[in-house]
């Protein structure tokens, strides 16, 4: 685990050098760019939502950005957070971001699917590989659909620790997960994950994980450790099972003519504080996983530490077959020589 974190925090430098990306479009007014009088304080609002918490690292950092961001433009830039999905399913936030109704978000998903499955099982292990990755020509070239498809820039990302498994059965060893029935997201590479693991992955909404946990509806759920604590699983599950089977950032996207329309000033002001936001955020998590990790013992759970190898032989066909699928024959080997395999 700690060898985890610090790839992810000597990793989790995302690139300003992104934000120079081509865009479409024109603009605004947002940022009094063309002169005029002075703005308004509170003239210029942004719409910032997520599907994280309080306690999660990544809207720590978003907290952080709004801070950041107000000082830094003296009031004229106003920033509204809304946490825990109050704005929408993530598709929903991507979309509402695409039209300017919300005008940032943080996620795992991007709406381009080529980086969102950056995060296959035990493809890349920290950050740093997403950086490299993302700084090549492919990953421009799929940074610029971003752009041309959904109106929508990646600026940043904000940390989140390894996806683990909180789970009302001990793992050891992976034989242990043979037909465990446990929550995953509806997406495939979750479910196809915990199906080589040899689990019986049911999809369900994370707001009716605690109670089906509690009923034996399902055995156990997976998600970073700051969602486990901020969820409370602690208190319904008792082993906490260091599987590590992905390293997924949060995206920080910003509609695209929103952007455009700032002040060159108040544009820089926002993938500075971004950059700031991330550091805070990435600093916050290495104190906040041990405290999380020690909430998790004092609750009575005990952790698991199995021997990873034969988790990440039992996925190279879910690697194999979705790399394949989104990114071809080439992309999915350009994608993988960024891995440390």
């Amino acid at each position: 685990m700690r060898r985890i974190l610090t790839s992810l925090l000597a990793g989790a430098l995302m690139l300003t050098a992104l934000a120079g990306c081509g865009s479409k479009g024109g603009g605004g007014s947002n940022g009094g760019s063309n002169g005029g009088d002075a703005p308004k304080k509170g003239s210029i609002v942004i719409k910032y939502a997520t599907w994280a918490s309080d306690g999660e690292a990544a809207y720590e950092g978003m907290k952080k950005f709004k801070e950041l961001v107000e000082a830094g433009s003296d009031g004229v830039i106003q920033v509204e957070l809304y946490p825990s999905n109050q704005a929408g399913t993530t598709n929903e936030q991507v979309e509402q971001v695409s039209m300017n109704q919300l005008q940032m978000m943080s996620s795992g998903d991007p709406g381009i699917v080529e980086l969102e499955y950056l995060c296959l099982p035990y493809l890349y292990d920290s950050l740093e590989q997403y950086t490299a990755f993302m700084e090549s020509d492919l990953g421009q070239q799929y940074i610029q659909k971003s752009i041309d498809d959904r109106n929508t820039k990646i600026i940043d990302t904000l940390p989140r620790s390894p996806r683990i498994i909180s789970s009302n059965i001990a793992i050891n060893s992976l034989a242990d997960m043979k037909n465990m029935k446990i929550r995953a997201p509806e997406k495939d590479y979750y479910v196809k994950t915990f199906e080589a693991f040899g689990a019986n992955p049911t999809p369900m909404d994370l707001g009716e994980c605690y109670s089906a946990m509690q009923t034996g509806v399902v055995e156990g759920q997976e998600n970073p450790i700051e969602t486990i604590v901020s969820y409370g699983f602690q208190n319904v599950n008792k082993y906490l099972v260091m599987s590590n089977h992905m390293v997924k950032p949060a995206f920080v996207l910003i509609n695209n003519d929103f952007f455009n329309g700032l002040s060159a000033e108040h544009q820089q002001l926002i993938l500075d504080s971004c950059a700031q936001a991330r550091e805070f955020a990435s600093e916050y998590m290495e104190t906040a996983m041990e405290q999380d990790l020690q909430t998790c013992v004092d609750a009575g759970m005990t952790v698991c530490e199995p021997d990873l190898a034969e988790f990440e032989a039992a996925t190279q066909s879910v690697r194999d077959e979705l790399g394949v699928k989104v990114w071809g024959e080439d992309g999915y080997a350009t994608v993988k020589s960024f891995a440390s395999k």
